[in-house]
């Protein structure tokens, strides 16, 4: 009797738990990480700027930056320490002028994906001798309906393609368009033959595309053409542009233009 009573007792303990496995909710995998607070600009000085936000869980902290709001192709950093708060210097600036600026946060190894601010937003360096300015609002200059980010927008190519770096193994290649949309680069040794692709996860850089081509060959032309699309059909293709990779020894290249064959 008691023998029955104890697997009675232990049926029902194993039914609930495998109950409440199935009710239980299921893990956020894949779900975007949100911003909570700001972006502000903690400081801004004739020569430099400090950007804050927070966001709901640890993630890293990038601002992308500019002079035009639709060429947001500066980036800047701090590391990645696992805290919800985020600040980002930009040194370097340029008194008493207007930047432009979108924040983003991701995890890397994580399983939420990414934030990135709602909007292209703005700040102004101070003149030089003037006071810093302090816990100031980013104003929003563009948010991300006025870009155009619905689907069913046009997309077009507003700066670039450019080559930001090249060495004999590895290209990144960077351009801007007026809405988001993917970033491919189909690319080759032969022009009539752009075989190879490169992409970015779509979203990533908001108006601003990079793509890194990897284990290309020192010392070869290469052409490619970049295209960035919308899911409602809206998309636009580059001319065909070649650069050459630099031979074993040689420099790098740096924010080269390359040539437009086509």
């Amino acid at each position: 009797m008691l023998h029955r009573n104890g697997l009675l007792l232990l049926t029902m303990v194993l039914t609930v738990a495998v109950a409440y496995a199935v009710a239980a909710p299921a893990p956020q995998a894949g779900q975007d990480i949100r911003i909570t607070n700001g972006p502000v600009i903690e400081e801004a000085t004739s020569n430099a700027a400090v950007i804050a936000w927070s966001t709901d869980v640890p993630s890293s902290s990038q601002v992308w930056y500019g002079t035009e709001k639709n060429n947001l192709t500066h980036s800047a950093e701090a590391p990645d320490n696992g805290s919800k708060t985020h600040r980002v210097r930009i040194a370097n600036l340029k008194p008493n002028t207007t930047y432009y600026f979108q924040v983003e946060s991701s995890q890397r190894h994580g399983n939420r994906g990414e934030a990135e601010s709602a909007g292209v937003r703005s700040f102004k360096t101070t003149a030089p001798g003037a006071h810093p300015v302090h816990n100031q609002n980013a104003q929003l200059v563009e948010n991300d309906r006025q870009a155009g980010d619905v689907e069913g927008g046009k997309v077009k190519i507003t700066n670039g393609p450019v080559i930001e770096e090249a060495d004999g193994n590895h290209a990144q290649i960077a351009w801007s368009t007026n809405i988001k949309g993917s970033t491919r680069v189909t690319y080759g040794t032969d022009m009539g033959n752009l075989s190879q692709l490169a992409e970015a996860p779509w979203g990533v850089g908001g108006l601003t595309h990079r793509v890194q081509l990897k284990n290309l060959k020192p010392g070869t032309t290469y052409f490619f053409q970049v295209e960035t699309g919308q899911a409602a059909g809206s998309e636009v293709e580059s001319h065909i542009f070649s650069f050459r990779t630099p031979n074993a020894g040689e420099a790098a290249l740096h924010h080269q233009q390359p040539q437009p064959v086509r």
